[in-house]
């Protein structure tokens, strides 16, 4: 019943100096809970929860959302002995204001997992009450200079500056001291982007709140992983049609057999219809866009209307982002659809379609 094995990271940090803050965030590493920096998961295990919710693209929340969900599942998840070298990696002076962006996750696994999720996941409780007091105090502070009344000014300005004070003696105070290298730099960069993270934190958590169907006064409601099929992306030719090479007769259509039946149902359960397709005809010069648009058209007119069409155009010699077994076409009717990639099963007759699916 054992899911997975974690590494036991090492962090190497200067041995002349106190670490600075991206060192010692990078340091947390070797404490974090389930990192997948170095972690064997068996396979079995990833397959009885499908694998990573690709609704997490950032570090961390990726890792709690996969270790709670398996361990929900009935496995458990242990350290293992081997030991790796995790070397901290370069950054600029900006990345601690970037990796607020991982607060646009937050919302989606509090809606999963409920308030409790970063204890349930041993993440740690983090500092965003703080950041949206800090954001408050300087609304308060902006609020009261608009409306002219000094004292609520005052009392906003106050708190934002105590606020802000202390965040960055916390972030100061186990760095580098005085005289050490490179201290000078690193408390000007606390200074600023102690300025700086509350708001991007407090920005971030909102936009991923709206971006998962939350509003301000009403939660998430999320979906759990695997997503349900919301949209379904056939190939044309060889799926829906039969397959007359470079066609540019509408006349020449002749529709597979059962097709029009399966969009009737999918339509009827609500599921969006899509095609996904590979026209190289076009790049060749052997049919025009829109001798294909005739053919598309004389397929809609006896399949019924899709939701979407996404075509490449381009030859296999082009190297275009677009042209399938590359994921592009999939992507843009993902997004044309307004559903997630993950929502969408994609139908075809050959390995390039298998291959756009899979990418």
């Amino acid at each position: 019943d054992v899911a997975a094995v974690q590494a036991r990271l090492e962090v190497p940090l200067p041995a002349d100096r106190r670490p600075t803050d991206w060192e010692r965030s990078t340091r947390g590493l070797e404490g974090a809970h389930w990192a997948t920096a170095d972690m064997a998961y068996r396979r079995a295990a990833l397959e009885a929860v499908d694998g990573f919710d690709e609704r997490f693209p950032r570090a961390y929340r990726e890792d709690a959302d996969l270790a709670l969900r398996v361990r929900r599942a009935g496995w458990r998840l242990e350290r293992g002995t081997r030991v790796t070298t995790h070397p901290v990696r370069p950054a600029d002076d900006a990345v601690s204001v970037r990796v607020q962006a991982g607060a646009a996750d937050d919302a989606l696994m509090r809606a999963l997992h409920g308030p409790a999720w970063r204890d349930d996941a041993e993440t740690g409780r983090g500092r965003f009450p703080w950041h949206v007091a800090t954001v408050g105090a300087a609304a308060l502070a902006v609020g009261g200079t608009v409306l002219r009344r000094p004292r609520l000014a005052a009392a906003g300005g106050t708190a934002w500056l105590a606020l802000f004070a202390d965040f960055a003696r916390v972030r100061i105070q186990p760095g580098p001291r005085p005289g050490e290298e490179g201290w000078r730099a690193e408390w000007q960069r606390m200074l600023l982007t102690s300025a700086r993270i509350p708001f991007a934190a407090v920005r971030h958590r909102l936009t991923g709140t709206l971006a998962h169907g939350g509003a301000l006064g009403r939660p998430v409601e999320a979906t759990p992983w695997p997503l349900p099929v919301a949209a379904v992306l056939f190939d044309r030719d060889g799926t829906l049609v039969h397959d007359v090479p470079y066609n540019g007769d509408p006349d020449q259509v002749r529709i597979v057999d059962g097709a029009s039946a399966v969009l009737d149902a999918l339509r009827a359960r609500g599921v969006r219809v899509g095609v996904v397709t590979n026209q190289s005809g076009i790049a060749r010069g052997i049919v025009t866009a829109a001798q294909v648009d005739a053919v598309n058209a004389r397929i809609e007119a006896e399949l019924g209307p899709f939701d979407t069409w996404q075509q490449c155009p381009h030859g296999s010699d082009d190297r275009c982002a677009c042209r399938k077994p590359g994921p592009l076409l999939v992507l843009r009717a993902a997004a044309a659809l307004g559903v997630h990639p993950a929502a969408c099963a994609v139908v075809g007759d050959i390995g390039a379609d298998m291959g756009a699916a899979a990418a």
